[in-house]
């Protein structure tokens, strides 16, 4: 397996502009005025080799997340309470728990304004805790499927059972729950005679999401690609599958965040996760790496399937309790090479920040995006250092001026277009209804 930043020609993928409901953009004049900022001489590839100190001797397979339960017969038996999957599609898959309207929009409506027509798989909160509207427009999209699965969670104590927390309006990201009665046997007409509980301890949801992304994934055949991405603060400009390799037998891609603003040892955060989860000498050894962001991969399925076993298992190992150590586990993922010897990871590629699919930019917050000099101002559009518009834009939000342009201009577009629409199908159905009384 090849560990390499992006070091070969990568496919291009095929760029048209994004639509979206009432996305009023600035004239072409302007648009043409304005140049993005061109520097793809500049690599910083050799920072992303291999830390030779802590490289491990690599297993070639990784222990499924249901082990712990120790019963060969034990299946997946959770299923969406929206939507059902198409295994031979492409996919998208996020945590989603906790949001309002609108940003569950601007995830879907972008991604669906690309021209994609794949999947697109969530999980959300419990239903009581679902914001206004969110359920009535999950149900009225197409291949959207979703699990509405509740969680068993503690008190701060880790021990006293309790609801989901909300702090602010939002659950607690730091409490400890249970994913229960996801797994359990099954009859041989298919039927499910009992469900299991969790047999790990509590995890905070930010590590316990890529236990359902392994089990969605196994609804999706080998050579189908899957992206998992962060769902709040995930834009889509131009369809990310486009002109992507094909049959490659276990293709992997993982996308770094900018090395000159960050390395893992100058983020307070990444240092820590590091340190806790597997100590000194394994932080000085990364210390100077350039971040990998774990909440943006894409790859094939059969490559992403063992990628998530791998960090689910990273958890078993290391019994980190702290929200974004998951960030860490992808990191020593890789820069270890543990991910090395697997045979379904055939290749891994990092994609060093703004030169792929997905263009991470948490960590030039440090000043307005327009200075950086990928971002048009007029258009709202995030471009790749090589000067073509990003598929997709993770963490869009950090910046003032895009943050509130949607905040207060494309959201409550979205918001009123929906809300109008199901006006509309009230109305509709009440007339229906007095037309057959009648």
């Amino acid at each position: 397996m090849s560990n390499l930043s992006l070091l070969e020609a990568v496919p291009r993928l095929s760029l048209f502009w994004v639509v979206v409901i009432s996305f009023a953009l600035a004239s072409i004049a302007s648009a043409d005025e304005w140049k993005p900022k061109i520097v793809m001489d500049e690599s910083k590839s050799s920072l992303f080799e291999i830390a030779h100190e802590i490289e491990v001797n690599s297993p070639s397979f990784f222990p499924k997340p249901t082990y712990p339960l120790n019963d060969p017969d034990v299946v997946v038996v959770v299923e969406p309470e929206i939507g059902k999957h198409r295994p031979d599609q492409d996919v998208v898959m996020a945590y989603a728990e906790g949001y309002t309207l609108d940003y569950y929009m601007s995830f879907i409506e972008t991604l669906r304004a690309t021209g994609f027509d794949g999947d697109i798989v969530l999980a959300t909160s419990e239903y009581g805790l679902l914001k206004k509207n969110v359920l009535e427009y999950l149900k009225s999209q197409e291949n959207l499927v979703v699990y509405i699965h509740k969680l068993d969670c503690f008190e701060a104590d880790a021990v006293t059972p309790s609801d989901r927390i909300m702090k602010r309006g939002t659950p607690d990201i730091f409490q400890m729950c249970l994913l229960n009665d996801v797994y359990g046997w099954k009859d041989k007409d298919g039927n499910v005679v009992k469900t299991a509980k969790d047999p790990r301890i509590g995890r905070v949801v930010a590590t316990l999401r890529y236990e359902w992304y392994w089990i969605w994934a196994q609804h999706y055949n080998p050579d189908s690609w899957i992206m998992l991405v962060d769902a709040r603060d995930s834009l889509f400009q131009t369809n990310p599958f486009e002109g992507l390799p094909r049959h490659q037998n276990g293709l992997l891609y993982f996308f770094g965040e900018n090395a000159e603003a960050t390395r893992i040892g100058k983020s307070t955060k990444n240092r820590n996760w590091i340190r806790r989860s597997y100590g000194e000498d394994t932080l000085a050894a990364m210390a100077d790496k350039p971040t990998i962001c774990s909440g943006s991969t894409m790859g094939e399925q059969i490559a992403i399937e063992t990628y998530l076993k791998a960090l689910v298992n990273e958890w078993d190992e290391t019994d980190i309790k702290m929200t974004g150590a998951d960030q860490g586990f992808h990191n020593y993922l890789y820069y270890s090479g543990k991910l090395a010897n697997s045979q379904n990871i055939t290749k891994l590629v990092v994609w060093e920040q703004g030169k792929g699919i997905i263009n991470n930019l948490g960590a030039l917050r440090t000043k307005p995006f327009e200075e950086w000099g990928f971002y048009n101002q007029e258009t709202k559009q995030v471009y790749n250092w090589d000067g073509t518009l990003s598929p997709v834009v993770h963490q869009w939000d950090r910046d003032k001026d895009m943050h509130t342009h949607y905040m207060r201009t494309v959201f409550p577009q979205w918001k009123k277009s929906f809300e109008e629409k199901m006006r509309k199908e009230r109305i509709n159905g009440r007339a229906r209804t007095m037309s057959a009384i009648a």
